[in-house]
């Protein structure tokens, strides 16, 4: 029970410490600190959207999600891993801010992992409860994980520091309906960017 509650307090203090230090810096900035160093954005025309790559993973509360059961409208799909020390609490702070500031434009988010050894539907639930993240985390084996991100462009490796791995990845938000990919935007933007260009993706706006 110790154990639960400890991992719990990691988990909702490593995001507010590392949002305080990054918006202390001067906010949330047009860059990021993974492999990409700028925003990037890319709207498919109509007829010319690459497809999309379906598949089922298991949620924070343990249950199957399959991505073209939902994909009748709008999906967001991105990339992140709960034990993340920089770029991921970051990421999540400009989704939970981004996600208000367009309603009803997606009919799921998801947040696949990039850490399959330790994200377990636990952990995810407590990571997901403990920050207010109203959002869909999802984890599997690694082989399940490795074919999405290399569907979705999303490279990712391991590094050690320290003893700690560290994971370097893309920073990716994807938007797909109807087994189509309406776009991508690489980087980190401030939440009223990302969301314009989200709005523009959906909207066909290319």
């Amino acid at each position: 029970m110790r154990l639960q509650y400890l991992l719990l307090f990691v988990a909702v203090l490593i995001p507010i410490v590392v949002a305080v230090i990054f918006t202390s810096q001067g906010g949330y900035g047009e860059g990021h600190f993974g492999i990409f160093e700028r925003v990037v954005p890319v709207c498919y025309p109509p007829g010319r959207e690459p497809p999309a790559a379906d598949f089922s993973l298991i949620d924070q509360y343990n249950r199957t999600v399959t991505l073209s059961e939902l994909w009748s409208k709008p999906v967001l799909v991105t990339f992140t891993y709960t034990y993340c020390p920089d770029v991921c609490p970051v990421m999540h702070l400009v989704l939970n801010k981004t996600l208000p500031l367009v309603p009803g434009l997606f009919g799921a988010v998801l947040d696949v992992s990039l850490d399959p050894e330790r994200d377990t539907p636990r952990r995810l639930l407590a990571y997901s409860k403990g920050n207010n993240y109203n959002w869909t985390f999802l984890t599997g084996s690694y082989s399940q994980l490795e074919a999405v991100w290399k569907a979705y462009g999303v490279t990712r490796y391991v590094e050690n520091r320290g003893g700690t791995p560290y994971i370097v990845h893309d920073v990716v938000w994807a938007v797909v309906q109807d087994g189509k990919i309406l776009g991508v935007v690489k980087g980190i933007p401030s939440p009223e960017t990302l969301a314009d260009l989200l709005k523009k993706i959906v909207r066909r706006e290319c």
